[in-house]
C-alpha cells in the first residue's frame, strides 16, 4: 500500500516541492494507520485463526520446514518446554502461560474444552501445519481427538483413587503389587545387574528416568489408589513414595527384609525435623518485627505503576508502614500504611498464583477469578511478615 503512493526513504529527505511534501504527509499517514495493524498481527492472538496468522510471520523458515515433516502426535516435541531447552519454540507456550492479554488464546481453547497445556500447543501447531500445506483449517476436527482424551481423563479423575488403571497404565494397589509390575518391566539380566548395585546406587541410577515415569504414570503426583496407599502410611510426597518402592524392590530381589515401617519412620522423621527447623527460623525472623517499628514494603505482588517500580529500584521513594499488631500463631503483621509512592497505593494482595484445594476433583487448583487488592495511605492491613522488610 505504501509503495503504491511512491513513498521511499529518499522521498522523506527530499521533500522541497509541494508534491513531495504531500507525498511525505501521505506516507506518514499510512505509517500511522498500518503500523498498529501490523503490531496487532504480531501481538497476542485471541483465537486459533489469529494464532496461525501470527505464526506465519513469527515462525522461522527452518522450523516451518520441520513442522511440515513432523507427525502431528510429535509436534509437541518442537515446543518449549517439552523439547530441547535450547532449540524448542517458545512463542506458543508464552501465549498460553502469560499474564493479562496473553491468556486470550488460553481462554479460547479452554472454552473449547481443552485444558491440558500439551494439547493446546499441539492443536495450535496442527492448525499452523495445515496452513503450511495450503489446506483449510477445520478447528473442530483438529480439537476433537484431544477433547475426547480430556473427557476420558476427566471421567477417570472422578474415580482415580479406586480405579486400577489411569490413562492406559495399570496402577498397583500396594507394595507387593509394585514388585509384581516391576518384575514384568525388568528382564532377568536387568534384575541380575540391579542385585549387584548397592541400595543407594540403584535408587540414584533409576530415580530420575524410570522414577519420573513411575511417579507420573502410577499417579503418585496426581493421585491414585497407590498414592492413597502411601498416604494412609503417612507418606505424602511422590518422591518419597518412589524412594520406598525402589528400596523395597531392591531388598525384595536380594531376599532381605523390606522393613517398611522403618522406611516410613525415616521419611516422617526427616520431614518433622525439617518442619521444626523451618518453624524455628520463622519464629526468629518474626521476632525482628516490633510493634511501632517502621517497615519497608517489598512489593511481593508487583507495582501499581511503572513510576512506582522505578522509584523502588532507585530508592528515590520507598513505600513504608508501621507495625500496629502481630499474629504470632500465623506469622502475620498488621501494618498501617504511611507512604505508598503512588496515588493508587500499593498492591497488598493478588491471588494470581494462589491454589485452593478442590474437594470434588481432589486437586489443588488456581482461583478462577483473579482478585487484586490495593491499599492506600492510612489503611491498616494484615500482611505476611515477609512482605515487609524490617530495619536491621
Amino acid at each position: 500500500m505504501i509503495s503504491d503512493v511512491g513513498c521511499s526513504i529518499s522521498d522523506l529527505f527530499n521533500s522541497n516541492s509541494p508534491i513531495m511534501l504531500s507525498r511525505l504527509l501521505i506516507c506518514l499517514f499510512l505509517l500511522i494507520i498500518f503500523r498498529p495493524c501490523y503490531a496487532q498481527e504480531k501481538g497476542v492472538p485471541k483465537n486459533l485463526k489469529q494464532a496461525v496468522r501470527i505464526l506465519e510471520i513469527d515462525c522461522p523458515d527452518v522450523l516451518k520446514s520441520t513442522i511440515r515433516r513432523t507427525r502431528n502426535d510429535s509436534l509437541i516435541n518442537l515446543c518449549y518446554p517439552w523439547g530441547d531447552s535450547q532449540t524448542s519454540y517458545k512463542t506458543v507456550e508464552e501465549w498460553l502461560t502469560g499474564d493479562n492479554e496473553n491468556v486470550k488464546l488460553d481462554k479460547y481453547l479452554i472454552g473449547k474444552g481443552i485444558s491440558d497445556n500439551k494439547h493446546k500447543q499441539t492443536i495450535v501447531l496442527i492448525a499452523f501445519k495445515e496452513t503450511l500445506f495450503k489446506r483449510p483449517v477445520n478447528e473442530d476436527a483438529i480439537i476433537k481427538p484431544y477433547l475426547d482424551i480430556e473427557l476420558k481423563g476427566a471421567k477417570e479423575d472422578r474415580i482415580r483413587y479406586t480405579t486400577d488403571s489411569l490413562r492406559g497404565f495399570y496402577i498397583p494397589k500396594d507394595l507387593q503389587d509394585c514388585f509384581r509390575k516391576l518384575n514384568q518391566f525388568f528382564d532377568d539380566t536387568t534384575k541380575a545387574n540391579i542385585k549387584k548395585l548397592s541400595e543407594r546406587e540403584f535408587a540414584s541410577r533409576y530415580h530420575r528416568s524410570f522414577g519420573m515415569w513411575l511417579r507420573n504414570n502410577w499417579g503418585l503426583w496426581g493421585g491414585s489408589r497407590l498414592s492413597q496407599y502411601f498416604h494412609e502410611l503417612g507418606i505424602d510426597f511422590a518422591e518419597d513414595m518412589s524412594g520406598i518402592i525402589f528400596d523395597s524392590y531392591h531388598r525384595d530381589l536380594l531376599g532381605t527384609q523390606i522393613k517398611l515401617a522403618e522406611q516410613v519412620k525415616f521419611y516422617k522423621d526427616y520431614w518433622e525435623t525439617a518442619r521444626q527447623r523451618a518453624l524455628k527460623d520463622k519464629q526468629e525472623e518474626f521476632a525482628n518485627y516490633k510493634l511501632g517499628d517502621t517497615v519497608k514494603y517489598d512489593y511481593p505482588y508487583g507495582y501499581v505503576s511503572k513510576k512506582q517500580e522505578e522509584d523502588a529500584d532507585k530508592e528515590s521513594c520507598i513505600s513504608k508502614g508501621i507495625v500496629v499488631q502481630k499474629d504470632s500463631k500465623n506469622f502475620f503483621i498488621k501494618v498501617k500504611v504511611i507512604t505508598t509512592c503512588d496515588i493508587d497505593g500499593i498492591i497488598s494482595s493478588d491471588n494470581k498464583d494462589w491454589l485452593t484445594f478442590n474437594k470434588v476433583t481432589k486437586k489443588w487448583e488456581k482461583e478462577k477469578k483473579r482478585v487484586i487488592i490495593k491499599s492506600k495511605e492510612t489503611a491498616e492491613v494484615w500482611f505476611r511478615y515477609k512482605d515487609w522488610k524490617y530495619n536491621e
